[in-house]
Order: structure tokens, then sequence, then C-alpha cells
């Protein structure tokens, strides 16, 4: 990305994790950055292409960072145990408030929600895939896909997501995490138990 671009973006990320979409202006993304307003429009065609722009970089960033681990994950404790952690971070690095943020900017904006719902399918991608090797053979597959298992969890973490920034005192989801960690591996025994 060129510096002023990339200055763009970061400051639409800062702003966002910070103020919101309404608080995400031209001007004030501008002065995060400390250039001025108009060059937006030299990079991106709207305000809203640079926002979703700023979600796509920390999107992108994280998928970057976790691809790998999902990749690695050959049972379901270790998947959960890496949506634990991907959780955590998303939380403590603000990205849950980005997401949600963009989401709820959807609304006011339905023109945004084919873009973020696009922003998410790579993650669903990473997610079929996990679901597909850590389900194969135990009888699930007969009754779920591995994309349907995928777009639940997706589901189920935007849902977590929005959640979060209504009540950010409440730890439900991270404990809610921890608790699918846990049992994890009695589900795992029962399965060999009971074979499908």
């Amino acid at each position: 990305m060129q510096p002023t671009r990339q200055r763009s973006v970061e400051a639409a990320l800062a702003l966002l994790k910070e103020k919101g979409f309404a608080g995400s202006s031209t001007r004030a993304i501008a002065a995060r950055g400390g250039f001025n307003p108009g060059l937006i429009f030299y990079y991106f065609p709207t305000l809203h292409d640079l926002l979703l722009a700023a979600l796509e970089h920390s999107s992108e960033e994280r998928l970057h960072r976790y691809r790998a681990e999902a990749a690695a994950a050959a049972t379901l404790p270790e998947l959960l145990a890496l949506l634990e952690r991907i959780y955590s971070d998303d939380r403590d690095s603000g990205h849950i408030r980005v997401v949600s943020e963009l989401v709820a900017g959807s609304v006011a904006y339905p023109e945004l929600g084919p873009r973020v719902v696009e922003l998410m399918e790579p993650w669903l991608e990473v997610a079929e895939t996990a679901a597909a090797r850590v389900f194969a053979g135990t009888g699930l597959e007969l009754f779920v896909s591995p994309r349907e298992l995928a777009f639940a969890a997706v589901t189920f973490y935007l849902g977590a997501n929005l959640l979060t920034q209504l009540v950010p005192e409440q730890e439900e989801v991270g404990k809610l995490l921890e608790t699918g960690r846990r049992l994890a591996p009695l589900l795992e025994l029962l399965q060999r138990d009971h074979p499908s």
C-alpha cells in the first residue's frame, strides 16, 4: 500500500475501534492520520470504501496469523482452544468492535452488507476445511455438511462479537468458549465409545 493509503486505512481502523462507525468521519480519519481529508478520495471512492478497507486489513492480518493454526488443529479440543484464543485476541485488539461497527453500519447503509459478508468468506473457508478434517469419520457428516458447521460457527462468532459490544463487562462468551474446550475431550471419548 502507498504510504498515505496505508495511513488512511490505519487511521480509519483506529477510529472504528475507538469511536465506532458514526465517529469515523473523513475529517476525523484525516486528523488522526495527519493528512489532508481530500487525499482519502484519491485512494477511495467513498468513506465507506475506506472503512471496509480498514475491516479487510484487520481481517487479513488475523487470517494470516491464524490460518496455519487452524490447518494444524487435528482434534475438536485443539479447534475449540484456537477459537477461544482468537476470541480473546479479537476482544483485546478491538477487532470485535470493528466487525460490530461495520455490521451495524450495514443496517443503516445496506450497500455495505454484501462486502462485509464477502470479507467473512475466507474465514468460512478456513472453518469449513477445519470442520471437514476434525469431524471426518465421526458420523456427524451424515447429518450436517462441513460448510453448514462452518456457517454455524461463524454465525455464533458474529453473534458473540455483537453481544460483547452490547455488554462488554460480561464474561459469558469467554466462559462459554472455555466450557466448550473443556468438554471437547468428553465428546471425543463418547464418539470413540459409540462410533457411527
